[in-house]
């Protein structure tokens, strides 16, 4: 008994060590009830806000108390803030389309989309479905193939950050550095697609690439170069981390 109980032990370790946790940028696809406890990794001083759809406003989330508060109101608890992640619940699925995370610039965002319908984008908006799933389990892995959507083509005023770093912003034609030229202007679509595979830094295990669509359009997408596991949306949305 002692030794089957030992065996079971081992193996529900295990299980749980190889499911890995999401640390970042992920998709809700309930529609109801609570959402959380939602972890982001180095989250501590980062400014925390909700957007709803096609709206220039931010609402700012703080934490206080051990509570998520917004306008004044708590929505979500126990969240805290602590040095090396920042935990974030909330008590009903909110009624804004993102959650943001970051500094000058997103690190984390968060979508919320009942069922991973999300609405027909307009002409200049994030198509997050095609960077789906938006936190990558690579452990073992050198290299990962990242996809980033807009619709409409017209690129002006886009960029692509890699962390700290401005990889790529688009003017009026697409030149620059080699990764720069992999986007592509799809007129028979009515959409720009960045299409790139990134290898992993000697120096780091976590990275963020940020898609900038212009003011109020972004998306991030974390990968994970140390744990395994499968991001949440996956099987929602019917997509594939491999």
């Amino acid at each position: 008994m002692i030794q089957l109980c030992f065996v079971l032990l081992c193996f529900l370790s295990s299980t749980f060590a190889e499911s890995g946790e999401v640390l970042g940028s992920r998709v809700i696809t309930s529609s109801s009830g609570k959402v959380g406890p939602m972890y982001f990794k180095s989250a501590s001083g980062f400014g925390i806000y909700l957007r709803k759809t096609r709206s220039s406003q931010l609402e700012e989330l703080s934490i206080r108390n051990n509570e998520c508060i917004v306008n004044g109101s708590t929505v979500g608890s126990p969240c805290e803030m602590q040095a090396d992640r920042t935990v974030i619940i909330f008590n009903e699925v909110p009624d804004y389309d993102r959650l943001l995370l970051g500094e000058s610039r997103p690190v984390y965002t968060v979508y919320f989309a009942k069922d991973c319908k999300f609405s027909t984008p307009e002409d200049g908006e994030i198509i997050v479905e095609k960077s789906i799933p938006l936190y990558r389990f690579l452990r073992g892995k050198t290299e990962e193939n990242v996809v980033f959507a807009m619709k409409g083509t017209d690129f002006t005023g886009t960029a692509l950050f890699r962390d700290d770093s401005k990889l790529c912003e688009w003017g009026n034609s697409i030149q620059g550095p080699e990764e720069c030229s992999n986007l592509i202007v799809d007129k028979a679509n009515d959409l720009i697609i960045y299409n790139a595979t990134f290898s992993k830094p000697a120096d780091k295990n976590f990275e963020t690439l940020l898609f900038w669509g212009g003011l109020n359009n972004e998306i991030s997408v974390n990968l994970d170069w140390t744990n395994s596991g499968e991001a949440p949306e996956v099987k929602a949305c019917g997509k594939s981390d491999d």
